[in-house]
């Protein structure tokens, strides 16, 4: 096969790949360990993650939600979503709480991506919930 079939083929193939395949998968890192050890008359508990840590992981990912193919006939989508963050930082665990009518198959593409969120390790130690409602308008 010579070069500009190859480039081509490439090309059709990438175009052809679901959002979610185009995000790299997140290394999983080591969890921060929490140490339930309080000095006297001191309370502690684990720190999870931040707002800030949580939004910066999504941000990362949800543009490419934008590449799944739009619904026929829908003008807005109002999508939840409840994703479990492992304490390596990997999403253990998402399931659609609210699909807003819109088709499976592209309730699926969005979550696929969201599943892709590269978070930090935390010290939730069976992991840290999180809901992430998703609001698109074409």
């Amino acid at each position: 096969m010579n070069s500009p079939s190859l480039a081509l083929l490439i090309l059709i193939v990438s175009a052809v790949a679901a959002p979610a395949d185009k995000i790299e998968t997140p290394t999983p890192e080591p969890c921060i360990p929490f140490d339930p050890e309080p000095e006297e008359g001191e309370m502690i508990a684990p720190s999870g993650l931040g707002y800030a840590e949580v939004k910066s992981a999504l941000n990362g990912v949800i543009q490419h939600a934008l590449y799944c193919t739009r619904p026929e006939g829908l003008d807005a989508a109002h999508l939840t979503f409840d994703l479990v963050v492992g304490c390596d930082g990997v999403v253990s665990s998402i399931e659609t709480v609210d699909d807003g009518a819109a088709p499976e198959a592209y309730v699926s593409c969005v979550s696929d991506v969201i599943a892709k969120a590269d978070f930090p390790a935390h010290d939730f130690e069976d992991g840290f919930p999180v809901t992430y409602p998703v609001n698109v308008n074409w």
